[in-house]
């Protein structure tokens, strides 16, 4: 993100090297059951086999690929929401594409409640809004309301459960207003 942001404001300086990473990307690391974006490398670069492409890494990867790369974002985007999207009273992101368990853990995205990933689902909000998904991102925000609980102080707002996970409204606040940049 900083090479192309660099590049926008320095004539295009270390453009290409934001391009030959896309492309690399494109060519080496999707997984080929979804066509995201691996949740793991080897330190060579080597896609790790074994390892499931994750709703929290894949939602963060949608998000931060619209500072880089608007078409790629958009057709992973897309991809994140085919395979992990689910629909219901609470929509939000699954962690795993081939299963959603009711309550779990996982060791980097945290719980899964009620089959969502909380973490996949604040960071998925950042394409939703920047895609203009309005459909999802009302769906995300209904869910936030509800599991999140904002209580209201004067002309502020925050989420309740901020109060034990300070970070996840921190992440919600940067995802909401992810926007397209004027560089």
């Amino acid at each position: 993100m900083a090479l192309k942001q660099y590049a926008a404001l320095n004539k295009g300086e270390y453009a290409s090297t934001v391009d030959t990473w896309v492309d690399k990307a494109k060519k080496q690391w999707l997984d080929p059951k979804t066509g995201l974006l691996v949740s793991f490398l080897n330190v060579d670069g080597s896609q790790i086999t074994d390892m499931p492409t994750k709703g929290s890494y894949s939602a963060l990867n949608c998000s931060y690929l619209t500072l880089i790369d608007r078409k790629f974002a958009q057709e992973q985007y897309s991809l994140l929401k085919s395979s992990f999207w689910k629909e219901g009273t609470l929509s939000g992101m699954k962690e795993y594409h081939d299963h959603s368990p009711i309550l779990g853990m996982d060791i980097d995205a945290g719980p899964v409640i009620m089959g969502l990933s909380p973490s996949g689902t604040a960071f998925s909000t950042g394409a939703a809004t920047f895609f203009n998904d309005n459909e999802v991102r009302s769906n995300i925000l209904r869910t936030a309301e509800i599991c999140g609980n904002t209580l209201s102080s004067g002309n502020k707002k925050h989420y309740a459960l901020a109060n034990i996970a300070l970070v996840g409204e921190a992440i919600m606040l940067a995802m909401r207003t992810n926007a397209p940049a004027n560089l």
